[in-house]
């Protein structure tokens, strides 16, 4: 049996791994921005922000992260990043997590079990959207014995084979060509689909979360929608279906599709079977942090929150920017904050230069210090103010700092 290392977010290896990990020569680096993590962004013997798992040695050692916050709800913080339907931010959460299919798969423990739930919620988020904004059609080739008329053209040896010789004097034996939905790419969407609902309905641990009965209602709504379409399509077809010339909004649903019938190696009846092994892979907890911020803030926010917008320079980028408000707000993944003497001098600096960069807040008089607030997960959450001119006023005060304050967004706990 492979070796497996166990280890919590920015925890380091003990130092009989360090000797060990030392000896086999292992490239590791830290993960520049927006970048596949190599070994889950291991840096200097520790781990970073991202969780998964990973091989060091194919085969033979391979690492697992866990969250350093216990019991989070994954499925509820994708539902939530998932309700974000802009492309800036699809975009982004494309970014949150990676899959390596073509490795072999790693012994997994029960809290990092939730991958096939998430890859199941986006593939329904995306596929909402398509059926949403129209399934695309196109002509289909179809071969029908039809009832006393020519349609297309009339193919001639089936003709007799199965109309003439067999007496059949009512039938044509036609070929032609109908405008449809029935196409290759909705079929591989619908395969997906039914391994999706098949997935859901046996996965023991997602059945206690709150949220399983309302995904069991978008499955049903989407197999209605998808009733008239086949789900006939081999799988050597599913690996030649290209998406460069479908529309736009299909290609991250095709792209998804295909990891969740390769999770499954195509096999409706493994899909019965809730998985304790996994493909290597990885989920940026920092990013998904943000998206979970962002669900919040927008359902909270009067005015728009503009999402990892871009300062003078490109490379000054701001999480979370209220402009009527001249407010600079930014998620740090960071249960530190919890203590109220916690300070990050970089994460001051960071925000303050973004609260100074006249494209991120123009009319900024040269007296005036706009209002920055730090976004952490704590232990106990802080209601985000009905009012965006509340923020200040009701987060907690960074000392020594003017106009910085801090409130806790929780992450979600699931109830054992």
């Amino acid at each position: 049996m492979p070796e497996v290392i166990p280890l919590i977010e920015h925890q380091s290896f003990n130092s009989q791994d360090i000797e060990k990990i030392k000896n086999l020569n292992l490239a590791f680096q830290q993960t520049d921005y927006l970048r596949v993590p190599k070994y889950l962004g291991i840096y200097d013997y520790c781990a970073s922000y991202y969780i998964g798992a990973s091989w060091l040695v194919k085969n033979e050692l391979a690492v697992i992260v866990t969250p350093k916050m216990e019991n989070i709800d994954f499925v509820t913080m994708f539902l939530s990043a998932l309700e974000v339907d802009t492309k800036n931010e699809s975009d982004y959460f494309a970014q949150c997590y990676g899959i390596q299919f073509d490795e072999p798969t790693i012994e997994t423990d029960e809290q990092l079990n939730q991958l096939t739930p998430l890859l199941v919620l986006h593939f329904i988020s995306l596929l909402e959207r398509l059926v949403k904004r129209g399934l695309k059609k196109d002509y289909f080739i179809r071969e029908e014995n039809l009832k006393t008329k020519v349609k297309g053209r009339l193919l001639f040896t089936k003709h007799l084979q199965k109309n003439v010789f067999q007496q059949r004097s009512d039938r044509m034996y036609c070929q032609f060509q109908e405008y449809t939905d029935d196409i290759p790419e909705n079929r591989l969407l619908k395969k997906a689909l039914l391994f999706a609902d098949r997935i859901i309905n046996n996965y023991e641990s997602l059945k206690a979360q709150s949220s399983y009965s309302e995904i069991q209602s978008r499955l049903s709504k989407l197999k209605n929608r998808l009733g008239s379409i086949s789900d006939e399509i081999e799988p050597y077809q599913v690996q030649k279906l290209s998406t460069n010339k479908l529309f736009k909004e299909y290609k991250e649903a095709i792209r998804v599709a295909k990891m969740l019938l390769r999770r499954y190696d195509y096999s409706i009846s493994e899909a019965s079977q809730e998985q304790h092994t996994t493909p290597p892979f990885w989920i940026d907890m920092s990013r998904l942090y943000e998206m979970w911020v962002l669900s919040n803030l927008q359902k909270k926010s009067i005015n728009e929150v503009l999402f990892q917008e871009k300062g003078f320079y490109g490379r000054q980028i701001a999480d979370f920017v209220i402009k009527e408000e001249k407010l600079i707000l930014d998620a740090k993944y960071k249960p530190d904050y919890q203590n109220n003497s916690y300070v990050d001098i970089n994460d001051i600096r960071e925000i303050s230069g973004n609260a100074r960069d006249e494209s991120l807040l123009p009319d900024i008089s040269e007296d005036y210090s706009p209002r920055c607030v730090i976004l952490y997960p704590g232990d106990e959450c802080e209601l985000l103010p009905e009012s965006n001119k509340l923020f200040c006023e009701q987060g907690t005060k960074i000392p020594h700092y003017r106009n910085f304050s801090k409130i806790s967004v929780n992450l979600p706990i699931m109830k054992i």
